[in-house]
């Protein structure tokens, strides 16, 4: 069954039961991904995970052969033959040598913070790591697994990425803010993985007045800062109690208000979109 969960899942447009998926899912690397959220059985913020896909493609000097519709068309028909309206799915995109590539749209193993995360804060940790190419979303199982070691052992929730310059710039599986006098503070879009969540932030932060800085933060100066935060599909804006011994509000007024303005921004496009 691997990392397909629930009744089916597909493969170039044809559907296949998730206990054949180990037997027909071909890595064929490099693969480019991307993991949605449906909500109430609309995608969430699609058009920008199209958007990321394409991107994520032609920095492997490759392009994709599917259209936006071909893919909302999957996505639905995923929604309908599994029956589920709240779950992760993921695209999974690769074998780039040849004409056609391949597709797979499956969902995953899909873990929310519970509510108490939101007001009492994650606990996480740095770890030394540097993407080879931060603005493409290409599956690393090597990282993932270490990581997921790691955090298991430390119990902690995320794991902050730290490049040999020093800096922190991004979550293994997020996206990473940080708060000091009103202003947020984030990694330049040049080191980071460029995810929805984190664009549709920085929008809403100029939109209500908070001014957003992109430059790079050093582990050495992470005492300086008030409080952080990170930002992804299933976290949406997840306060951080923690970077390993150092402790952040998880109640700041700036944190509190970009967590607010983000929950309505879901909700808005979901409106629209049901």
């Amino acid at each position: 069954m691997g990392e397909a969960v629930l009744d089916f899942f597909l493969h170039n447009g044809n559907e296949y039961n998730t206990l054949e998926f180990n037997a027909i899912y071909g890595d064929n690397p490099p693969s480019i991904y991307e993991v949605i959220r449906i909500i109430d059985g609309v995608p969430l913020f699609l058009e920008e995970h199209y958007t990321r896909l394409k991107k994520s493609a032609a920095i492997l000097e490759n392009e994709i052969n599917m259209s936006f519709n071909s893919i909302k068309i999957s996505i639905e028909k995923m929604v309908r033959i599994n029956n589920v309206s709240n779950h992760n799915i993921k695209i999974v995109i690769n074998n780039f040598t040849k004409n056609t590539n391949n597709n797979y749209f499956f969902f995953i193993k899909s873990n929310y913070p519970n509510e108490d995360l939101y007001s009492q804060g994650i606990r996480t940790l740095l770890y030394n790591f540097m993407r080879e190419n931060p603005n493409a979303k290409i599956i690393n199982k090597s990282l993932r697994k270490e990581v997921d070691i790691l955090l298991t052992k430390k119990n902690c929730y995320e794991a902050l990425l730290v490049n040999f310059l020093g800096e922190v710039t991004e979550g293994s599986r997020s996206n990473l803010f940080f708060i000091k006098e009103g202003k947020v503070y984030t990694s330049p879009p040049g080191d980071v993985l460029m995810g929805i969540t984190r664009q549709r932030i920085v929008k809403l932060c100029t939109e209500n007045n908070i001014k957003v800085i992109e430059a790079p933060i050093y582990s050495n100066s992470l005492d300086s800062y008030e409080a952080a935060f990170i930002s992804g599909t299933s976290p949406k804006v997840l306060p951080i109690a923690s970077i390993d011994d150092l402790q952040y509000s998880t109640s700041n007024e700036t944190l509190l208000k970009v967590m607010e303005a983000y929950n309505n921004e879901i909700e808005n496009y979901l409106k629209l979109h049901k």
